[in-house]
């Protein structure tokens, strides 16, 4: 159970000094200072020591399979250098036997900087001596202590490859000012949340403070469970000096992560996060952002650009979002026909059934496209709109228009569940009928479903970054909840199979032992051999 909620005693430091009114724009600028010197000491590091010289060899082959494998993630973009350097280190480090790893830090940055994730010419000899003790302390320290505290190797790898995945993505790109804005908008929510609403089980009280935490990285910061991790063992100063409590710890934070109590205060903070999301881009684009914050004038007026800014990028995050899902579709669906139903359609009826293959192959990306045409950016009254809550919150803190946000506790009559489970089926099975009318057998129409729920599914998270950047919702048309009716139970079954596909992905599994293990293991020994044979050449000289 984490009681005492540290993060609150530091919100509570940080706004003992008064200097302005209004104690959250005084905690904002307090930690966008600290975040700031933070970053700038951790970008300092990497100019000591000499300069790492990374070799072009392998660069386009391996630039171009990370681009394969990010198809077959499907993540978001902030967590792919997080999700490279895990693979990495799970190829690199044996979780079976205790070996001492090589330079290990080097070969990072070699790989990452030759599969586009870093600028060359970025990072020094200093960089990886830093990365090496990261895993020395982790790998070597912590890991094997937890299995000698009998903590299984499945869940003491977990623990192990978040906390180093995210600790040396945090060194090689700090971003401190992400953990500024997750500190204040912890604090505005449990300010504006009404508690009473989300406390339905016994221990709620308790982890009611860290659930807001863990819900506001999850809902605005779109931070994975390795993020969460990481920042909450840094906040509690945790280490294995005190091994029980590590374990006991990081268990809690298994829990919590998925705990009804964090999605449903996610749901809310998700529903009402606009103003902060773009708090958050403007602090990533603005290092003077804590001066700033003293003019409100100034502060507003650049915060007014980057909501439209932020508008902008929308329609361009959308776009390449339906490219990536299309990819995504396409690769999965073409294993799965070479693996499934091409060999299945030959055992059992000696022919290929070109039309069921044809639209199983090229309905979904088709779909896929479709759906953007259905996708409107935010209007400028929800830009006004958003504007007016940050300038509320941050300089009318006293108004009577200071948010408070409201959460729905009616709950649907018996009579109404019933009837929508009923007719949640209607449109399965027209879409099932229809498929008979095509000669689909079971397994062609269980593929073709499985695509077009999933598909819909990515269709929904798409749609969905629209409405994380609105704070007022445009009126649904007749034809727009009919179409929402019949996509409805697509979408909740997609969201299940991409909850089951996010655990064991088949594709991005395949590509990691198929195409990743060799090709990484033959490059970096191709740069190993090249590396001696020059040596052995300046020795000739």
């Amino acid at each position: 159970m984490l009681c005492a909620f540290t993060l609150t005693v530091i919100i509570k430091k940080t706004m003992s000094q008064p200097t302005i009114d209004n104690p959250e724009l005084q905690l904002l600028q307090k930690q966008l200072e600290i975040a700031r010197t933070q970053n700038q000491t951790a970008l300092s590091v990497h100019q000591q020591g000499s300069p790492l010289r990374i070799p072009g060899i392998g660069r386009k082959v391996s630039a171009a399979y990370e681009q394969l494998r990010k198809a077959a993630e499907y993540t978001e973009e902030h967590l792919l250098l997080q999700r490279a350097i895990r693979r990495f280190l799970y190829r690199s480090l044996s979780f079976h036997q205790r070996r001492t790893p090589g330079k290990i830090g080097e070969e990072l940055v070699v790989e990452l900087t030759q599969a586009g994730y870093l600028r060359n010419n970025t990072y020094s000899d200093h960089t990886a001596r830093m990365i090496h003790d990261l895993v020395d302390a982790y790998y070597l320290n912590t890991y094997w202590q937890l299995r000698d505290a009998h903590i299984s190797r499945e869940t003491a790898m977990d623990w192990v490859l978040e906390i180093l995945s995210v600790a040396i993505e945090e060194l090689l790109q700090p971003h401190y000012q992400l953990n500024a804005i997750a500190s204040y908008a912890h604090y505005h929510y449990t300010q504006r949340l009404p508690k009473a609403a989300f406390l339905k089980e016994q221990g709620d009280e308790a982890n009611y403070d860290t659930c807001v935490y863990i819900a506001v990285h999850k809902a605005l910061l779109a931070s994975d469970r390795a993020a969460v991790r990481y920042v909450l063992l840094s906040i509690h100063a945790s280490t294995t000096t005190d091994l029980q409590a590590f374990i006991t710890l990081n268990k809690t934070i298994d829990q919590l992560y998925s705990s009804r109590l964090t999605q449903h205060i996610e749901r809310i903070i998700g529903r009402y996060g606009a103003p902060l999301r773009v708090l958050q881009s403007t602090a990533n684009a603005r290092p003077d952002m804590p001066e700033l914050l003293g003019n409100p004038a100034q502060f507003m007026q650049v915060y007014n650009h980057h909501i439209h800014d932020d508008y902008r990028q929308l329609k361009k995050r959308i776009n390449r979002g339906v490219k990536k899902s299309i990819a995504f579709v396409f690769i999965t669906k073409v294993l799965i026909g070479l693996a499934i139903e091409i060999p299945y359609d030959l055992l059992v009826t000696g022919v290929v059934a070109i039309l069921p293959l044809g639209i199983n192959l090229l309905f979904p990306p088709l779909y896929m496209a479709s759906l953007r045409l259905g996708m409107h950016m935010p209007t400028g009254r929800s830009a006004d709109a958003v504007y007016e809550y940050m300038q509320h919150t941050l300089y009318e803190p006293h108004a009577d228009t200071t948010q408070r946000l409201r959460v729905r506790t009616n709950k649907a009559p018996l009579a109404a569940k019933t009837l929508y489970a009923i007719l949640f089926f209607v449109p399965l099975a027209i879409t099932a009928y229809v498929l008979m009318l095509l000669n689909f057998n079971v397994i062609q129409g269980i593929i073709f479903f499985i695509f077009f729920s999933t598909v819909s599914f990515l269709g929904f998270r798409l749609a969905h970054m629209i409405r994380e950047l609105e704070l007022a919702s445009e009126e649904q048309s007749l034809l727009a909840a009919l179409r929402d009716f019949f996509y409805l139970p697509f979408i909740l079954v997609g969201q299940w199979i991409s909850r089951k596909y996010a655990k064991i992905n088949i594709v991005a599994y395949t590509l990691d032992i198929a195409i990743e293990l060799p090709l990484k293991t033959f490059l970096r020994l191709l740069r190993q051999w090249t590396k001696f044979l020059n040596e052995k050449h300046d020795e000739l000289l």
